[in-house]
């Protein structure tokens, strides 16, 4: 039985419009922001030399507010992006390998999280032909007073070291080394564990909740009396669903072999930290200008405007190619 492709950007997507949910409900609470539209999924115009890139999977626009309370801290923009990792290692059968079990799988997690930081890939810009090399863009993201944490996943929902002091005050595992020629991400790993990165988010919100509202039950019931305690319920629907979700579409991509030929590739892999494609930036499909979608290798003038066309029938729900005409999908 072989697999065929099941990319996991599906599952990461799941897992980030869960916590954008979470952080509109919270974050509010703890005046980190001040409304929910401050929390964006996959914003362009981050990165000044390359503004269709999407660096993020989602952010925090902070708003320096003079309001009594306020959480303060000296970033423009805190981004998160989804990385999903699992051990490699079969699961312990005895309670001592248990604890070394949860060592490795921290590792793994941080390794996922290094990752993020140092990526594989820069860009370029196609109107400047401007080119960013990985961490070029890492040190422009830094040079904008943007913080930058990278929200490391385990197959059961375990967070990485450094997301979980973001969200509920644990103490982060020591910071991976990275590479002489990668000092942007080096200093943006320093900076998502310094005392200017909010951390404890939950901690904070239970604790306002509490002295602004007293008793009274934060979803009104006794299950989810306060801010912390709902969101680590969201959390586990979200993680579990996404996950079991793609689980059954891995099985639903099982290719069946008469030769009974097995390479690996009928495992369930959740592990997204070596794939490319998953590390590899998100870019703006169409930019502002109508221009030509980022795949578009040429500038011929004519292949350029049937690709932006194309890009305005797409965007009125036409379904079309470039040489062919266009039929209203349904």
């Amino acid at each position: 039985m072989n697999k065929a492709a099941n990319h996991k950007s599906t599952l990461s997507n799941g897992v980030r419009d869960g916590i954008v949910d979470i952080f509109k409900r919270i974050l509010p609470i703890t005046k980190l922001i001040h409304t929910g539209t401050q929390v964006e999924k996959e914003a362009p115009n981050i990165v000044q030399s390359l503004p269709r890139l999407k660096p993020f999977d989602l952010s925090i626009r902070l708003h320096h507010l003079l309001t009594q309370g306020a959480w303060r801290t000296p970033f423009a923009r805190i981004g998160f992006d989804v990385v999903f990792v699992h051990s490699t290692k079969p699961a312990p059968s005895d309670p001592l390998r248990l604890t070394a079990s949860f060592n490795e799988s921290d590792l793994r997690l941080r390794e996922g999280e290094k990752k993020k930081f140092a990526r594989s890939t820069g860009g370029t810009n196609e109107m400047t032909s401007k080119t960013l090399s990985p961490d070029e863009v890492i040190g422009e993201i830094n040079n904008s007073n943007y913080g930058f944490i990278p929200i490391a996943v385990g197959p059961f929902g375990e967070m990485g070291s450094i997301f979980r002091r973001f969200w509920d005050g644990s103490d982060p595992l020591p910071l991976p080394i990275f590479d002489s020629n990668r000092p942007e991400a080096a200093r943006a790993a320093r900076r998502s564990v310094s005392v200017d990165t909010p951390w404890d988010i939950l901690g904070k919100a239970d604790a306002r909740w509490k002295s602004e509202r007293g008793d009274t039950l934060f979803d009104g019931s006794y299950l989810t009396s306060l801010p912390s305690i709902w969101a680590k319920q969201q959390y586990g629907i979200v993680c579990s669903t996404q996950l079991a979700n793609h689980i059954h579409s891995s099985f639903n991509n099982l290719i069946y072999d008469p030769k009974g030929h097995h390479d690996g590739e009928g495992d369930v892999d959740l592990d997204d930290s070596d794939d490319p494609d998953e590390l590899d930036w998100k870019w703006v499909d169409v930019d502002f200008l109508d221009e030509p979608i980022t795949t578009a290798t040429t500038t011929e003038p004519a292949v350029h405007d049937a690709f932006a066309s194309q890009n305005r029938r797409r965007r009125a729900g036409l379904s079309c190619d470039v040489k062919s005409s266009c039929s209203r999908s349904r």
